[in-house]
């Protein structure tokens, strides 16, 4: 007896519309490199302080690790469920959709915390590096401003959001870039190599090895253009390249970037620098004047709008592909007439993270710094779980296709599935209230997937070019 039924849909997706460059900005910009430049790498900074760098170089190995096994496993197969995609092939419809499931818990509290990186950061921004006051009611119309605008780029085409992306994602890079570069040949004497070593980390290499495991978190929006693989051209090919490609982009950007603010900082000062909101900013303001401050405040705020309409690509398709399964409501898998867009689901999508946004802004209280920190926690979990999940798929989709499991293909998913772990169990390492809650969110969703992914089995509706290829079929 069979699980699968087919299903073609009679409007798909534009086909081959994305070239190398577009597709390459979707996990660029999703990192948003001159927002964790200038502000969130100093959560690395708390525990790697003068070592930050090293931690920086450590992180870029272990992302290029995960990129590379991606790499492998797209070329295989290339579709608009990326990771969702690539379970359900390896393992089975049950374990797809869970990773599914895992996936879009991980996008809608991550375009929350990106949402948030505006209507919490840019009030206290301009109070505190410009002495400009805005109302305390501005953090919802920012909130929504910033939801939308993702929602209205993304929607109006994959093409010219990602154009957007690519200009200015190249943008606000070189910006830091040029930052940076003023920082460090202004004063040469500030420059050393200890900062690759850990003399300078709280409690020596431990120091530096908590400091990857939150600098990982700066790279993790590498891994979004994998849902793309429908749209580029050569979708096989292109997307496990550029993956490759944008992880070493990032890398050297961001092992850079947290040379040029730790050195220009001080290495024996990043206990400051760690408990600053925007340091890279401070440090501007300080090195090149009013002029520089306002320049990279600019191109922060451009990091962020960028990253939330990025985002909005990335799991309104992955969503859309639950939505072609029978494992979300079927109006989310509708594409738009005109744009060729997952329209639906980005509605679904954005309106989820704005709830959860705007709610717990209102119920945690301190100026939405409390639902910040909780979104960034659970949409850091399932992020985690996700690809570990995809990386076992490596060895199980080539068992499917040579009846060997390969030495390599082994091996690969098992080192970076232990630095995952390594990294997850990092989430826990200080205990508060806002860790308490985004883990019991995490854990209920968990359970929440685990059951419906299980209960869907049988209504499950398989994509036509995946038949005959799913994992655990009867």
């Amino acid at each position: 007896m069979a699980f699968y039924s087919t299903l073609m849909s009679s409007i798909e997706l534009k086909q081959g519309v994305l070239n190398r460059g577009e597709t390459l900005f979707q996990g660029i910009a999703a990192s948003a490199p001159a927002g964790a430049a200038v502000a969130t790498m100093t959560g690395a900074a708390g525990y790697a302080l003068g070592a930050l760098p090293l931690s920086a170089l450590i992180a870029f190995f272990v992302v290029v690790l995960n990129a590379y096994i991606i790499k492998r496993i797209s070329s295989r197969m290339a579709g608009a469920g990326g990771y969702y995609d690539y379970t359900k092939v390896a393992f089975g419809p049950v374990v797809g959709a869970f990773t599914g499931w895992m996936y879009i818990l991980y996008q809608i509290f991550a375009m929350a915390f990106i949402a948030l990186s505006i209507s919490v950061f840019v009030p206290a921004l301009l109070s505190e590096v410009f002495g400009i006051n805005i109302p305390s009611y501005t953090w919802l119309p920012l909130l929504a401003g910033t939801m939308l605008f993702g929602y209205f780029v993304s929607v109006v085409g994959i093409k010219q959001s990602l154009k957007y992306a690519m200009v200015m994602g190249t943008m606000e890079i070189l910006v830091v870039i040029a930052i940076g570069l003023a920082i460090v040949l202004e004063h040469p004497a500030i420059n050393t190599v200890q900062v690759f070593t850990p003399k300078f980390a709280s409690g020596g290499i431990s120091g530096v090895m908590l400091g990857v495991l939150f600098m990982y978190t700066s790279f993790s929006g590498f891994g979004t253009m994998t849902p793309l693989g429908e749209e580029a051209k050569n979708g096989k090919k292109m997307v496990g390249n550029t993956i490759v490609i944008s992880a070493l982009i990032l890398g050297v950007f961001f092992v850079f970037a947290a040379y040029a603010f730790t050195v220009g900082w001080g290495p024996l000062n990043m206990s400051t620098y760690a408990t600053n909101l925007v340091p890279g900013i401070i440090l501007t303001k300080s090195d090149l004047g009013l002029i520089g401050a306002i320049i990279i405040t600019v191109f922060y705020i451009n990091s962020i709008l960028t990253d939330i309409a990025v985002f909005f690509n990335s799991s309104s398709r992955v969503s859309m592909a639950l939505a072609r399964n029978n494992i979300l409501p079927s109006a989310m898998s509708r594409i738009h007439h005109k744009h060729q867009t997952p329209h639906v689901s980005a509605a679904v999508m954005g309106i989820g993270a704005f709830l959860i946004a705007a709610v717990g802004t209102v119920a945690l209280g301190g100026g939405g710094f409390n639902i910040f920190l909780v979104t960034g926690i659970v949409s850091t979990l399932p992020a985690l779980l996700v690809h570990a999940i995809a990386n076992a798929a490596l060895p199980a989709l080539n068992k499917r296709e040579t009846r060997k499991w390969g030495a390599l293909n082994l091996l690969l998913p098992i080192v970076a599935i232990v630095i995952l772990g390594f990294v997850f169990y990092g989430t826990f390492i200080s205990i508060s209230s806002t860790v308490i809650i985004g883990s019991v969110i995490f854990l209920v969703w968990v359970v929440v997937g685990i059951v419906l992914s299980f209960a869907r089995k049988k209504s499950y509706v398989l994509d036509k070019k995946y038949e005959g290829l799913v994992g655990g079929q009867e």
